[in-house]
């Protein structure tokens, strides 16, 4: 049975599938191989004994040919061809600033056997660079390739290091980016502070994609936050939960605060409310009297929070101490009754930020 292997070529990748000649190949190993375009430099990413799944033929048909490992000579001609890359950037951007092109230079990248000059820029705006282009091609007497990438492709283009200090995904194993929403920060429990969800790129963090499934597994098993939570005789409200040490902070009437396993969260459905009814199971103990989180609710289908009605008005003449409003002529009419906060288990952890923050 046949093996494949993953390749990965230049700074910007795309995986490509080929299937393993007869010759030692591991992974990670940088091979020399013949593409459409030219002779290339290509790493191995991965060798497997069975087709992938989104392999249409026998291979990819960008992959010519897979030559050999590369050798001392190889690698001294790449430590050449680098110099020569740093050479070219210089001299492309001086023909940028002469031609006077709105357009940032990031990059310039020679194939392996100095067929193709690549040339990746970002721009605001569309750029007509034709004059440009005969000027390099001119200078550097080898075809020009000029391509323009996104903010995230530059960021895996370039590479940096990331919020937790380690190097960005994209530049160490991403092949493709997934879209990302505010969604995933809710379902994680994370402030809806842009600037502490963004990455070095600008755009929402790819690991919040990463992790979603982990988290999304969890999804309505478990109390939200500012929920209110039955522990013995007693009610809490939900402080924190971590999903990593299975832990969970619960905040008592008088300022205690206690950790629970989540193994200890029970929840059940109210038949006559609709509503979610959780409590923390103690050892020895079975469900405990629930009706306390229900002696505050509105009936189903009302739409409406209750007002108070036992309230005396609040007087607007601050020297009457019984609290009634004055009954001379200059008395302004009475304030308007306030609404009393309806202590909902599961809607008073809904977050009131609607917004998406679209990638």
């Amino acid at each position: 049975m046949s093996q494949y292997v993953a390749l990965r070529l230049r700074k910007l990748p795309t995986i490509y599938w080929v299937v393993k000649p007869d010759m030692e190949i591991d992974s990670p190993q940088d091979l020399v191989v013949t593409t459409q375009h030219g002779c290339e430099i290509a790493r191995v990413m991965r060798v497997v004994d069975n087709k992938p799944s989104g392999l249409k033929g026998e291979s990819d048909p960008f992959i010519v040919e897979i030559l050999r490992p590369i050798n001392d000579d190889d690698r001294a001609k790449i430590a050449e061809q680098k110099q020569k890359e740093q050479d070219a950037f210089l001299q492309a951007r001086g023909k940028i600033q002469h031609h006077q092109l709105s357009m940032k230079l990031l990059k310039a990248e020679y194939l392996y056997d100095y067929s193709r000059l690549i040339l990746y820029f970002k721009s605001e705006s569309k750029v007509d660079f034709r004059d440009l282009l005969k000027s390099l091609a001119s200078q550097f007497k080898t075809r020009i390739e000029l391509r323009q990438i996104g903010v995230r492709d530059e960021t895996r283009l370039l590479g940096g290091i990331g919020c937790c200090g380690k190097s960005v995904c994209c530049a160490q194993f991403m092949n493709t980016f997934y879209p990302v929403s505010t969604k995933m920060a809710k379902e994680q429990n994370l402030s809806l502070n842009p600037a502490k969800l963004s990455g070095i790129c600008g755009r929402l963090l790819c690991c919040l994609a990463h992790e979603h499934e982990y988290y999304a597994s969890f999804h309505g098993k478990f109390p939200k936050l500012n929920a209110e939570i039955v522990v013995g005789s007693e009610t809490a409200r939900v402080m924190d939960i971590n999903y990593i040490t299975s832990k969970i902070l619960l905040g008592f009437a008088d300022r205690r605060k206690a950790h629970y396993s989540l193994d200890q969260v029970s929840g059940r459905k109210d038949q006559t409310t609709g509503r979610n009814l959780w409590w923390i199971s103690l050892p020895g103990e079975g469900e405990p009297d629930l009706s306390i989180l229900l002696k505050n609710l509105n009936p189903p289908g009302s739409g409406k929070k209750k007002k108070k009605t036992d309230a005396p008005p609040r007087s607007d003449n601050p020297g009457q101490g019984d609290g009634r409003r004055s009954s001379g002529r200059n008395a302004g009419p009475a304030p308007e009754k306030s609404e009393e906060h309806n202590d909902d288990n599961d809607n008073a952890a809904e977050d009131s930020d609607n917004g998406q923050v679209e990638d």
